[in-house]
């Protein structure tokens, strides 16, 4: 989180320059020169106040949310004039270091407090629903907590965690957000999974299968992801799986080596 953060504000100075740069590199590398995009976009030449426009707009966007909720857009309008203009600073170097460490740890806190919130907020939701959950006819619970119901059951041989198997699935969250689908996969459809690297709830689930079968799992937010789940899912998500099991892969045999 703290990187986070210091990486955001850090970016902010630099965002315009670089998010120019990676747009050129990335024409680029398809080998597209400037003038083409100048004649693609059927503009001849750009006035210094469209430019204006145009970098005070990629500069503002560059904000974090929580950046903006601290800051007079009015002052931070004269200090970029003043800086653009090669004035001295009201503020020396000594406090601006000073102030933009004091800053960071500010949002950092307001940042944790948000996330903390959320997190009790959700694992409270997930413990409802699974209360709830449980009583629901078809629906069995195992000794860790995770919760299943069979909708087919299948014939085929259980797998162990050492296994990679091949299955489809959607994953939602508690509000039906579809957040992960294998059909949207590279390549669509069955995707080949090693249980050793997922997350316990589904690792377990899946070694109550027969090949073939077709469950749907109710993961509590401990046997996912917990309270740090990275990318776009929320802090300790409840998590619902549709999962058909669709073989093992069988395990490669070692390589032969010639005496």
């Amino acid at each position: 989180m703290k990187h986070r953060l210091r990486s955001a504000l850090t970016a902010t100075a630099l965002a315009l320059t670089l998010g120019m740069m990676a747009s050129v590199a990335a024409h680029g590398s398809k080998k597209v020169n400037a003038s083409k995009l100048v004649k693609a976009s059927k503009i001849t030449k750009v006035s210094k106040a469209q430019a204006s426009h145009v970098v005070g707009m990629d500069l503002a966007k560059s904000l974090p949310p929580v950046v903006r909720e601290e800051i007079d857009p009015a002052i931070v309008a004269r200090t970029v004039k003043a800086v653009l203009m090669g004035k001295k600073s009201r503020m020396s170097d000594a406090r601006y270091r000073k102030v933009k460490l004091a800053f960071i740890k500010q949002l950092q806190a307001k940042l944790k407090a948000r996330f903390d919130k959320k997190a009790a907020k959700n694992a409270a939701l997930g413990k409802a629903f699974l209360a709830k959950n449980r009583k629901v006819r078809g629906v069995k619970v195992t000794a860790s907590g995770l919760q299943y119901q069979v909708l087919s059951r299948g014939h085929g041989p259980h797998p162990k965690v050492t296994d990679t198997v091949k299955v489809k699935y959607v994953g939602k969250l508690l509000s039906g957000k579809v957040f992960d689908d294998s059909s949207k996969h590279p390549g669509g459809g069955l995707v080949s999974i090693p249980l050793a690297n997922v997350i316990p709830g589904f690792r377990e689930g899946l070694q109550l299968m027969h090949v073939g079968a077709h469950y749907k799992l109710f993961i509590p937010g401990n046997l996912a992801y917990g309270a740090r789940p990275g990318g776009q899912l929320p802090p300790n998500s409840t998590l619902i799986f549709d999962v058909t099991l669709s073989s093992i892969v069988p395990a490669k045999a070692p390589a032969k080596h010639s005496k």
